[in-house]
């Protein structure tokens, strides 16, 4: 049977308070978007990994290593920054790094179809594809990491000092 208690705290909870504790919050997880300069580096590798495993029947391996070499950097780096790529609002997280997290994520998908596509091209023309799909990564990675930070930053609750958009 359930209790008629009053489970309340004995005091009103201040809701200038509760905001300033979700802005200092809020701050906090702004400021752990950075990821180490290895991280943008072995992304674009990873990144590239892939698309190069996709050029060919004889490249499953690097398709392989590359596939599970993201996968594992992503729960990484989920694990110490706290934000993910695949949380439950589907592309939030692509959104705060937009416009940079999507140019490189156009940039890898043509490479990949273009790979896919082109089975016949010269060794060097899918070099040159892979390789700008890897430094499009490295390059645009720190920047959507700064453009997620700011955008974060700016979502502090509005009408306290220092936070909010106007």
């Amino acid at each position: 049977m359930e209790s008629q208690s009053d489970n309340s705290p004995a005091q009103p909870v201040d809701p200038v308070a509760a905001f300033q504790v979700a802005n200092d919050a809020q701050a906090r997880m702004a400021a752990r978007v950075r990821s180490p300069w290895w991280v943008h580096l072995l992304r674009g590798a990873l990144v590239a990994a892939v698309v190069f495993g996709l050029s060919g029947p004889d490249d499953t391996a690097w398709l392989l290593l590359g596939v599970v070499g993201l996968i594992s950097l992503s729960q990484w780096r989920v694990r110490v920054i706290g934000l993910t790529r695949s949380n439950p609002e589907r592309w939030k997280f692509l959104a705060l790094g937009a416009p940079w997290s999507i140019i490189a994520l156009v940039v890898t998908v043509a490479a990949m179809t273009f790979v896919v596509l082109v089975r016949n091209e010269p060794a060097w023309q899918i070099a040159v594809v892979v390789i700008v799909a890897g430094v499009v990564t490295v390059a645009l990675g720190p920047v959507a990491d700064a453009a997620a930070r700011r955008r974060l930053a700016g979502d502090l609750a509005v009408g306290l000092p220092g936070g909010g958009r106007r």
